[in-house]
């Protein structure tokens, strides 16, 4: 396939930045865009040179010349939308957290099996030079002793909140919070790099709307624990760290780091930083049109990797009482 036609689900910034990127990818063609309002779809289409516009899923699911659909609509809604367009035949990529719960996640990795389509999660850390880089420098480290993963981004939409109303971002409805969206970097990043921990213990603050505002997430591994801290009310002011006996490496993001560092225990600070795009979702469109093309399921990062993160959200939301109306409604 010399070139994989897109269509994109939502028109917030995120879509434009994943549009943005996905041109600077061989292969990468975006060729409609879904909006319920057709002004709005309107909009972003000639914003971006997008040459046809869906107000419809259904049309959408049946436009012929769509190989690929990029999801990008709020959490509660990725399960649907991601299964109408597999059934349909279509490639889905779909914007990180995959679904609401373990249960959609299951139905929507069922759906991809059946279709023989590519199902993958829009989780940029995996494919970065600078989480490799984090990755290959472990073993200097030693036996690790704990990790701190930060990811605290205060939220224009909190004002909102706090003036009365009830945005997207903290409606349960629409599966919200801090830990569904940030707290997500620091989970994926320790299953990514640690695999599946031993234990999970989690705490929150709750807000009004029902959904938390920040909190921190203890994960439980063979000689050391990994926590991980987020918020969405508070602006970040730390970076993060993997310590172990022999030195520690610090970044300063846990989902795009532009810096990464060595420092060995009573030596020299090694700048273990690489060059990577700017247009950092570049990666990720880059490794799901490999998948396309090959007919095999990302080995980077499985959907099997998505539903453990899953899982972990899952057990995190119980224990701060954290429930969404997603959690009983079937697809």
């Amino acid at each position: 396939m010399d070139r994989i036609r897109f269509a994109v689900v939502g028109t917030n910034w995120i879509t434009g930045a994943l549009v943005a990127a996905g041109r600077t990818v061989d292969g990468f063609e975006v060729v409609a865009v879904h909006s319920r309002s057709a002004d709005t779809g309107q909009r972003f289409a000639d914003n971006h040179g997008i040459p046809r516009v869906h107000t419809s899923l259904a049309s959408l699911a049946a436009d012929n010349e769509i190989d690929a659909v990029y999801i990008a609509s709020p959490n509660s809604l990725h399960a649907e939308q991601a299964i109408l367009m597999l059934r349909a035949g279509k490639h889905v990529l779909v914007e990180k957290p995959l679904g609401a719960n373990v249960r959609e996640v299951h139905d929507m990795a069922a759906a991809a099996a059946r279709a023989d389509r590519i199902l993958m999660e829009a989780y940029v850390s995996p494919w970065e030079p600078n989480i490799d880089s984090i990755g290959a420098g472990l073993r200097a480290l030693g036996q690790l002793r704990r990790v701190v993963l930060v990811k605290d981004q205060y939220s224009s939409r909190y004002d909102r909140l706090k003036s009365g109303e009830l945005p997207n971002a903290f409606n349960p409805e629409f599966a919200a919070g801090s830990l569904m969206d940030l707290g997500f970097y620091g989970i994926a990043l320790s299953v990514l790099l640690f695999g599946t921990p031993s234990s999970v213990h989690a705490s929150g603050l709750m807000l009004p709307s029902g959904v938390d505002g920040q909190g921190t997430v203890l994960l439980g591994y063979d000689g050391f624990e990994v926590a991980c801290l987020h918020s969405k009310i508070a602006p970040t002011g730390l970076g993060s760290e993997i310590a172990g006996e022999d030195g520690v490496i610090t970044f300063d993001d846990c989902s795009v780091p532009t810096t990464v560092r060595r420092t060995q225990r009573g030596g020299p600070t090694t700048d273990l930083g690489r060059e990577q795009s700017q247009d950092h979702m570049r990666y990720e469109v880059e490794h799901f049109i490999t998948c396309v093309r090959s007919g095999v399921p990302s080995p980077v990062w499985p959907v099997t990797r998505s539903l453990e993160v899953t899982r972990i959200l899952d057990e995190a939301r119980a224990q701060i009482g954290v429930h969404f109306p997603a959690d009983t409604r079937m697809h």
